[in-house]
């Protein structure tokens, strides 16, 4: 190993390269699986509780989690 692999002591720590990224996923597939599933119970006439905008509401949070982490570094 060379010396040019180092990292010097001076600069700072690198961060991960994907901050946020598992909570940007995780948001979109519970906003977008909601949505589908009020569309689709619509569709067929089925009624659906409030108890439906509670993985929209989670899928939110982490949406807004995963970009505020995203940026948070800049």
């Amino acid at each position: 190993m060379s010396w040019m692999n180092d990292r010097p002591s001076w600069l700072p720590p690198i961060p991960p390269p994907h901050r946020g990224r598992a909570f940007m996923v995780v948001g979109l597939v519970l906003v977008v699986g909601t949505f589908i599933y009020i569309f689709y119970m619509s569709y067929v006439g089925g009624t659906h509780t409030l108890y439906t905008l509670l993985p929209l509401a989670a899928g939110l949070v982490c949406l807004t989690v995963g970009l505020t982490r995203r940026n948070e570094g800049r």
